[in-house]
């Protein structure tokens, strides 16, 4: 087992060395003989082909974790010409596609997103995992009734912990975080002027990296109690 253990972190150190040495991201097998020879070393019951295979996957995995898109976003009236993705589409589509988690930070939230809420109780339903945080749930609960009635294991729900004297303090932040892969950071808030009235702007990024730092994020404040379970 020991000895195993080995060789498999020789194996994955081998690769992702050779992988670093090329700038950019990797499509092609050319350059990586000795991982080649560690591979057919570790598992020599396998083919060229499959050697070359098993490769292509780790290069793959590699190149996933590591590439990283970032686009703007605006929120801004359907009037103004502007080059870049529009919030209300961003949004739709973010928590529309999720297929395993959606992490949500709301601030201010209207009866304009209401939609959204639907299909993200929807999703939990599936079996899909959701982490609300929220500011003043108390004041909120009209707009957010049904959440209440389909709390479970899948659909939490935080309030941020006012336990402090500044009375001003708030959770200010608007994230969305979905399948711990796309994360959508802005100046939006849930309402018809965040989505579609004011002048907004934030980014959607794809990286595994960034959305697993946002979630870490909120999970320590969780630790420290700046967020209570409701």
């Amino acid at each position: 087992m020991w000895n195993g253990s080995i060789s498999d972190a020789l194996l994955i150190e081998t690769i992702v060395a050779e992988i670093e040495k090329i700038n950019g991201v990797v499509d092609s097998t050319s350059n990586f003989q000795e991982s080649f020879l560690e591979i057919h070393k570790r598992f020599p019951n396998l083919s060229i082909e499959e050697v070359n295979n098993v490769l292509q996957i780790a290069i793959g995995l590699y190149n996933y974790k590591k590439t990283e898109k970032v686009e703007i976003v605006i929120t801004a009236p359907n009037s103004f010409k502007l080059h870049a993705r529009k919030t209300s589409s961003v949004m739709k589509e973010l928590i529309y596609s999720a297929e395993k988690s959606i992490t949500l930070t709301g601030y201010s939230i209207s009866d304009y997103a209401m939609d959204l809420f639907d299909e993200i109780i929807n999703k939990s339903r599936r079996g899909i995992y959701i982490n609300l945080y929220l500011n003043d749930f108390e004041n909120k609960k009209e707009q957010l009734d049904k959440l209440i009635l389909f709390k479970s294991r899948y659909l939490n729900i935080f309030d941020y912990n006012k336990n402090t004297k500044d009375k001003m303090a708030a959770l200010h932040a608007k994230v969305i975080v979905v399948d711990s892969s796309k994360t959508f950071i802005s100046s939006s808030n849930l309402s018809y002027h965040g989505i579609e009235g004011n002048i907004e702007m934030g980014v959607v990024m794809e990286s595994v990296k960034k959305a697993g730092e946002v979630e870490e994020l909120l999970k320590e404040l969780k630790k420290q109690r700046v967020f209570e379970k409701i």
